[in-house]
């Protein structure tokens, strides 16, 4: 199955409220990057893509595209 990143990055922008979110958005610059939208990455990626993420992984991504690389992993 091959993941498209545009795929990835539409369901984040649901989960971050945001409907301009782009691939090089930073996460420090996103008020609701916290401990909840990380869990709520953790369950797309388990739900819809079937990848276990870490919350400790996500906590270390600094832009929305190491999010999406984290999932395509």
């Amino acid at each position: 199955m091959t993941i498209s990143d545009n795929k990835i990055l539409k369901d984040l922008s649901l989960i971050f409220e945001k409907k301009n979110l782009k691939f090089e958005d930073k996460t420090s610059n996103l008020d609701q990057f916290d401990s909840i939208i990380i869990l709520q990455i953790m369950n797309l990626a388990k739900i819809a893509y079937k990848k276990n993420v870490s919350g400790l992984k996500l906590m270390d991504c600094k832009k929305i595209l190491d999010i999406i690389k984290l999932i395509k992993e």
